[in-house]
């Protein structure tokens, strides 16, 4: 038996292509891979710049009884909070939809709660739906769920 690597006749160049080519599939399917991850990433730090730029402006709004050592839960409407999570994200409060950006993702209604763990703040649990694409045809939907936690605390 010979190498078939080693043979001179030509047919070894053929096993070298489809090797290649085999290769070249999984670079490609480890780039879109990747992609994906990215995609995630930077929707969850995206959602959670705008939960905690509205928590900030919330705690600015309540300053008074925030910066008086008063009791929070006297000035902290949760429900009112947790309102605003929604309108900050994008949402209408009472109402179900998505979010889709740019043929990237589609991002679910959020399920947003109130925390009241030492501080105030809100819990937004949601998932996004990623398209993975190989050569320009849509081979399956990801779902990647995303738990993103903005709260204020005394330290």
């Amino acid at each position: 038996m010979r190498n078939p690597l080693h043979n001179k006749k030509g047919l070894s160049y053929v096993l070298v292509c489809v090797y290649i080519l085999i290769v070249m599939m999984l670079v490609a399917v480890a780039m879109q891979y990747a992609y994906i991850y990215h995609v995630a990433r930077e929707q969850q730090n995206e959602t959670q710049l705008k939960l905690d730029s509205y928590v900030t402006r919330y705690a600015v709004g309540k300053y008074d009884a925030l910066k008086q050592g008063e009791p929070w839960e006297t000035y902290i409407d949760s429900s009112d909070l947790v309102g605003g999570a929604y309108t900050a994200l994008g949402f209408p409060q009472n109402h179900g939809g998505v979010v889709e950006v740019e043929g990237k993702y589609v991002m679910d209604r959020p399920s947003i709660t109130s925390v009241a763990n030492g501080g105030f703040g809100v819990c937004a649990v949601y998932e996004i739906r990623i398209p993975f694409e190989l050569f320009d045809r849509e081979i399956a939907e990801i779902t990647v769920p995303v738990t993103v936690v903005s709260q204020y605390k005394l330290k």
